[in-house]
């Protein structure tokens, strides 16, 4: 059953979790595959516009997966916690969710 929450404001913690775990699980897989991908010799992780092939490729991706998931979250959870706090002196935020089973 999804229920319904009214709430003034989101502190900055919670948009930057949110962030962090919606990217660093998305992020990184696709970038661990792209490294699987070059261990087969395709030139789809580069550094220093220079493609990594091989075993060098499957171990830099998922350094390389952090990084863009950690620069994505800081650079977007900045501007996205000041745009919710604009909005919040406007309207209170109404959330939906499904209730925790215990």
């Amino acid at each position: 059953m999804v229920e319904e929450i009214r709430i003034k404001r989101l502190t900055t913690g919670t948009i930057f979790k949110i962030l962090i775990f919606g990217s660093a699980f998305s992020i990184i897989p696709f970038s661990l595959l792209m490294g699987v991908l070059s261990l087969f010799g395709a030139s789809t992780i580069s550094w220093n516009e220079q493609p990594l092939t091989g075993m060098s490729g499957l171990i830099a991706s998922p350094f390389i997966g952090v990084f863009i998931a950690l620069i994505f979250s800081g650079f977007f959870g900045l501007f996205l916690s000041a745009g919710l706090w604009v909005y919040s002196r406007f309207k209170p935020l109404t959330m939906h969710y499904w209730k925790a089973s215990e």
